[in-house]
């Protein structure tokens, strides 16, 4: 006969014993495996966290495995306790093999999820060290993780071990309740509601850039004064939409019919530039006015500091008065996930459902959702749920899941207020592969037709891909880009018939995508121009003449151009200008050589996602554009799979648009000119913070 505490493990229809037992893994999840796998992020995390935000963070993925790991205890329980209740003829249990065996599994359950955590962290720490650096936990270890589970399980010493493990185990699941108690007092903080200054509405003065006259865009239909009318605005970003691969710009492929047509009665802005090369970046710049060594929303998971927040596009139009709204597909470009969800009064969020945590929705609710989904630990479970669940098909990245609720909320708002709409589109974002009949059309043949053969090589892994798949993954980009276009298309036309002609609409990207130079999609150090020569057009009130602008402008020029035809006097900590005037004595030539007016001020990209978000600002690399020149420099020693030795470069963008020779060597005195540029920035802005 078994001892007593063995029968007492095994249930033997003790209804307390079955919730003891069933509650072990669930102990295990929060109590063993969490812990373990959190530690190992900590440096991760203070790359875009400080310090006092690491315990709402563990807080938020204690909450997010608790959701997981409570009902699978209730049941379990209820499972256990019903088998234990069966009883035979003589009150005898009907199944106890059954019962035992189950017990017994839930037991291996708990010892194989602690034991993986225990591997994965002993295989971490020693590959800080350069060991065993080519060992797979998913593939090698997880089989060690089994067998040390089931021998837990399936011996007397081992179920003792679980017994004795139960108090400290308890107090770090108590230790992750009080954390997740913690996560309201660091929820997100922002200016709404609060008083600010009254917008000005008569009496602004153009903001143009150093050099230029300060009149309206030189075409029909310019800018009514402020005090007597205040637009609708409509702000349309495209993910990863490249400015040199749509026919607007110049591409061979008709690429963009109808933004070609929507931009026959607009101005399209020639040179605009991302200040940084992906998404979170981007997004905030065209939000906040500023760049990202002002906004330090540096990495993928990271937000806007407060100050740029509170003083965003979105926060300073809903206190003039305007009511907002937003529809969001990639989460990363969500106004929630970034700190701004305060900010609008409508929200359709997260239109492409992803089996993912970081979504919008979630980061509404929790701040630190994103950064906690980049867990390995999620990533394996989302990965498992996706084994079951299965590939959506290329229909899953519809542009019609965004324009459907944003043309609904259009026709029912208040049309008699003024309304700022912003609506961003996810294709053609990676995975490239577009849905029948733009899929084919610049490459008939059967290579990557899917979404997981469309899915880019990122960075320096773009230079082991064959010339062929090269092409091959252009060719699909561009359908993806033909297939956004014909949405984008006829969600503008809708819009302005529901807003009406005294509307400004604004179109642009967060980045574009790079197939060129040995360099993948987008990220990293890489700041070609493939990658950060973005589209910029503006179509102003009664607009039906287009025009095209050849000054420079960047991302962070939108917030004040906005502002300035709103009637709004852009705050201070704005870095960006008001674009109205900027092309009034443009040349005709695209790339003069810096003489004409306009062409005077520069423009910054940059990606520091491998510096700490708010220390001083050492390693990643800054673009500056001045004229016809632009310098990539480079900072510090960032990490990057098959990484080449990285050395600054300067370009001819006149001579040489593509950027195939670096004039480095050949123009010393442009290099040294355009690096105190570069130096003058970072010494105002590249402080810790």
């Amino acid at each position: 006969m078994a001892p007593a505490g063995e029968r007492r493990d095994a249930g033997n229809g003790d209804p307390a014993s079955a919730w003891r037992t069933a509650a072990l893994p669930a102990l295990a999840l929060l109590g063993v495996v969490l812990p373990l796998v959190f530690v190992p992020q900590l440096e991760d995390f203070l790359y875009y966290f400080r310090p006092s935000d690491l315990l709402p963070a563990y807080g938020t993925a204690w909450l997010l495995l608790a959701v997981l790991a409570v009902p699978a205890w209730l049941i379990l329980a209820l499972v256990l306790k019903g088998l234990g209740a069966v009883r035979g003829p003589r009150g005898a249990h009907a199944l106890p093999a059954l019962h035992a065996l189950l017990g017994a599994a839930v037991v291996a359950a708990a010892a194989i999820a602690a034991a993986g955590a225990a591997l994965y962290c002993l295989l971490v720490w020693l590959q800080t060290f350069g060991l065993l650096s080519g060992v797979s936990f998913r593939t090698q270890l997880v089989w060690a993780a089994v067998a040390i589970g089931v021998l837990i399980a399936a011996t007397p010493r081992g179920r003792a071990l679980v017994r004795r493990c139960a108090v400290p185990v308890a107090w770090c699941v108590a230790f992750g309740a009080l954390a997740a108690i913690s996560v309201p007092f660091f929820g997100w903080r922002s200016g709404a509601g609060a008083p600010a200054p009254a917008p000005t509405l008569a009496g602004v003065q153009a903001d143009p850039r150093p050099g230029t006259s300060g009149q309206p865009l030189p075409v029909a239909g310019g800018p009514l004064p402020a005090a007597q009318r205040r637009p609708h605005i409509v702000l349309l970003t495209i993910d990863a939409l490249s400015a040199e691969h749509m026919s607007l710009y110049g591409a061979a492929r008709p690429t963009t019919p109808m933004l070609s047509a929507f931009a026959a009665g607009a101005t399209t802005f020639q040179r605009t530039y991302a200040n940084g090369n992906f998404t979170t970046p981007g997004i905030a710049s065209i939000l906040t006015g500023t760049r990202p060594w002002t906004h330090r929303a540096l990495q993928l998971p990271s937000w806007p500091e407060d100050a740029t927040r509170r003083e965003s596009l979105p926060a300073v139009l809903q206190r003039g008065g305007y009511q907002t709204g937003y529809v969001s597909t990639n989460a990363a470009a969500g106004a929630a996930k970034n700190g701004l969800g305060s900010y609008f009064g409508f929200a359709s969020r997260d239109r492409i459902q992803d089996l993912n945590l970081c979504t919008d929705s979630l980061s509404a609710l929790l701040k630190y959702a994103c950064p906690v989904a980049a867990m390995p630990l999620f990533a394996e479970l989302l990965t498992l749920a996706a084994a079951v669940h299965g590939q959506p098909g290329s229909g899953h990245y519809d542009p019609r899941l965004a324009t459907g609720p944003a043309l609904a909320w259009l026709q029912s708002v208040d049309k008699s207020r003024p309304v700022f709409l912003w609506v961003h589109l996810y294709p053609p974002h990676s995975p490239y592969a577009a849905p029948t009949p733009w899929l084919g059309r610049f490459d008939a043949s059967g290579a990557a037709r899917s979404l997981a053969d469309t899915e880019p090589h990122w960075a320096y892994a773009m230079g082991e891909v064959s010339p062929a798949l090269a092409q091959t993954l252009t060719d699909r980009y561009d359908e993806s880009v033909r297939y956004v276009d014909h949405y984008a298309g006829a969600f503008l036309q809708r819009a302005l018939q529901l807003l009406g002609p005294d509307t400004v609409v604004v179109v642009t990207a967060d980045h574009g995508e790079s197939f060129r130079h040995g360099y993948g999609a987008h990220t990293g150090p890489g700041l070609y121009d493939e990658i950060i020569h973005v589209p910029l057009i503006v179509k102003l009130p009664e607009q039906t003449q287009g025009g095209r602008c050849d000054a420079l402008s960047e991302q962070a020029d939108i917030a004040p151009t906005l502002a300035q035809l709103a009637g709004i006097a852009p705050p201070p900590l704005w870095e960006g200008h008001s674009l109205l005037g900027a092309c009034a004595a443009s040349a005709s030539d695209p790339l003069p050589a810096g003489s004409a007016p306009g062409y005077d001020t520069p423009v910054f990209s940059m990606n520091f996602e491998q510096n700490r978000r708010h220390a001083a600002l050492t390693t990643g690399s800054v673009a500056v554009i001045e004229g016809r020149w632009k310098l990539v420099h480079y900072l510090g020693r960032p990490h990057y799979p098959q990484m080449p030795p990285l050395h600054d470069t300067l370009y001819d963008l006149a001579a040489d648009p593509r950027e195939t020779v670096n004039q480095a060597a050949a123009q010393p005195a442009e290099v040294t000119r355009l690096r105190r540029l570069i130096d003058a920035q970072l010494a105002r802005h590249g402080g810790a913070q």
